[in-house]
């Protein structure tokens, strides 16, 4: 008997899951707690569910990706991607190149954090009787902090920053989270120098394996923390971004500007992209076209309207102080942007980028749980602000303070819990007001 812990897009998942292997199986959560586990043989917890939870004290815990993992055809191939900001982005990217490349012949899906449960999806390779070929997995540390089994054959490590500190214990095992899925990878890694950087400046244990490629958006190479092999710093050499041009293995391959998405954090984004992209074979002038067809997601720094010499720009899937910085960096260098942000506290550190908010903001509505935090760097910084809990109120208040190229945003750095459902209804309710504007 399994019992499946959390009823929600997971734990739907994995019970779906169980019933087409003919498991046997119970679905709970906190509002019905069993009396005890011991009629249990295993526990799959939803990934939500936290490690000081009593569950994990059994012994029984099996995390989804270990679970689904065991079904799954083993000639299919994983490329994981993890990291504090981008993962989304990234997996879209790579999904997309890939579904361009073998679909026509193979199976292409993207799964795991991207709104897929890997349940879910290892199900449907198996109602189609499909052997192979490609699942792109955005792996969140939620997903990987107690891996045992899952494997992947690529990883890609975006970035790491300050997050998750309400859920973890601390930043090494946050980071611990993040490498799991790393030295669960058998061909490569591909990891930014940025990581290995944060991890050192911080204090933090890391250990890069020999089966890694590390990217860079810096030329300049720093010395190796000790326990870094020394050919890394000829490979941070070799693939790197200025926020332009991209280079791989020493040669300009891809230039940002010849595909659909902005700013530097995308060209590292394409760069981890086409890394993998090289060690799986895929030509370069096949991924010159791919990437030229390629969009950005939605809720990710996406222009929603232009009113009135005025930009209305979404950024609802901000959840990090990497994604606000993003967001502080774009659309010019003027102080032109009229922002927004607040929400659940993850005790993720911002004050950092107070003076970008200096530099960039003119008018602040800061909102829920953290507004206060961000009443404080409106007061230091001199930026005039508007605290509420009402979105329509920070809107209006906002569109009142405009000039023409002026641009509105909905960057909130913070999760969206208790004030909307998700992200998504945070993004529709944004929405809406801007059509109510007069």
């Amino acid at each position: 008997m399994i019992l499946i812990y959390g009823k929600w897009k997971v734990g739907s998942a994995v019970a779906e899951l169980a019933t087409h292997l003919g498991m046997e199986y119970e679905l709970c959560d906190d509002t019905d707690t069993p009396v005890s586990y011991d009629a249990y043989e295993m526990i799959v917890p939803s990934p939500g569910i936290p490690g000081t939870h009593a569950i994990y004290q059994t012994g029984k815990v099996v995390p989804e990706l270990d679970f689904a993992y065991r079904y799954m055809p083993k000639s299919f191939q994983i490329v994981s991607i993890t990291g504090t900001d981008g993962k989304s982005t990234t997996s879209w990217i790579m999904y997309n190149i890939l579904e361009k490349e073998y679909s026509v012949k193979k199976g292409v899906y993207l799964s795991g954090n991207f709104d897929i449960p890997f349940s879910r999806t290892v199900l449907d390779i198996l109602k189609k009787w499909e052997k192979k070929w490609y699942i792109i997995l955005e792996v969140s540390s939620f997903m990987s902090h107690i891996l045992r089994e899952f494997q992947s054959d690529y990883a890609i490590f975006t970035n790491f920053k300050v997050d998750h500190q309400n859920w973890h214990r601390d930043m090494q095992e946050y980071l611990d989270a993040k490498m799991h899925i790393m030295e669960r990878t058998t061909k490569r890694w591909v990891m930014n120098s940025q990581v290995v950087e944060f991890a050192r400046e911080h204090g933090l244990r890391i250990d890069v394996a020999k089966n890694t490629r590390i990217f860079s958006g810096e030329q300049i190479s720093r010395r190796s923390p000790q326990n870094q092999v020394n050919s890394l710093e000829m490979t941070k050499e070799k693939d790197r971004t200025d926020g332009e041009d991209i280079i791989i293995s020493g040669r300009k391959k891809y230039k940002l500007s010849d595909t659909h998405f902005s700013w530097h954090h995308n060209a590292m984004n394409i760069l981890s992209v086409g890394i993998v992209a090289t060690e799986i074979w895929i030509c370069s002038k096949r991924m010159r076209t791919y990437l030229s067809e390629i969009y950005g997601l939605p809720h990710r720094l996406e222009k929603v309207w232009e009113k009135n010499d005025i930009i209305f720009v979404e950024d609802s899937k901000s959840t990090s102080s990497q994604s606000l910085e993003a967001a502080l960096g774009s659309y010019g260098e003027s102080k032109n942007l009229l922002l927004i942000v607040g929400g659940s506290d993850k005790w993720d550190e911002f004050i950092h980028l107070a003076p970008k908010f200096q530099k960039r903001v003119k008018a602040m509505v800061c909102i829920w749980a953290t507004k206060e935090r961000f009443v404080a760097i409106a007061k230091k910084e001199n930026i005039e602000y508007l605290a509420t809990d009402i979105l329509s109120d920070g809107v209006k208040w906002l569109y009142s303070k405009w000039v023409p190229w002026d641009v509105l945003i909905l960057s909130p750095w913070c999760a969206s819990f208790w004030l909307f459902r998700d992200y998504l209804d945070r993004a529709n309710q944004f929405r809406e007001c801007i059509k109510n504007l007069p």
